[in-house]
């Protein structure tokens, strides 16, 4: 668990909706996945600096991303869980390399996208390419979902991935 003061609301909140023990190390290793993780939560070490007592600010709306960041990550584990059975575990740590070079892509030839805005596109293509694999099995397409969740955080050309 770990503390969140809310900066536009003045309200701390607590937070243990993750996966591991250690809240830091949660949140470095989450950054890896999704850069903005650090503009969305920024760190406030302790006096002593001591990080088991870490607290973390944010504002309402950028802890509201955090979570959809968050829900989505674990959306994409599943499925990618279930490639690994279709197919193997390297072919779906694949679809990450290859999701994450797109999102290198999307970030060189599209200057003004935010680091949210360059996190989701990475979670839409790797929906996209999961989507193209588990329709050979009859699985539904998830990326109307994910546009859907998130239609009024990123803009209509951001939400289509089309630029």
């Amino acid at each position: 668990m770990f503390d969140i003061y809310l900066t536009d609301v003045q309200k701390k909140v607590q937070f243990k909706d993750y996966p591991g023990e250690h809240p830091v190390k949660f949140i470095l290793n989450f950054k890896k996945i999704f850069p903005s993780v650090m503009e969305l939560l920024l760190p406030v070490l302790p006096g002593d600096e001591n990080l088991d007592e870490m607290t973390w600010e944010s504002t309402s709306e950028d802890f509201e991303l955090f979570k959809l960041l968050l829900s989505g990550w674990g959306v994409i584990e599943l499925r990618l869980n279930a490639i690994s059975q279709f197919k193997n575990k390297n072919y779906a740590d694949q679809l990450v390399k290859t999701a994450q070079q797109k999102r290198k892509e999307f970030a060189k030839n599209n200057h003004k996208l935010t680091t949210v805005e360059l996190d989701y596109l990475f979670m839409h293509e790797i929906h996209a390419l999961i989507d193209a694999e588990l329709v050979e099995i009859g699985e539904k397409f998830y990326l109307p979902t994910l546009r859907d969740l998130w239609k009024h955080k990123v803009p209509q050309n951001v939400l289509n991935a089309k630029f």
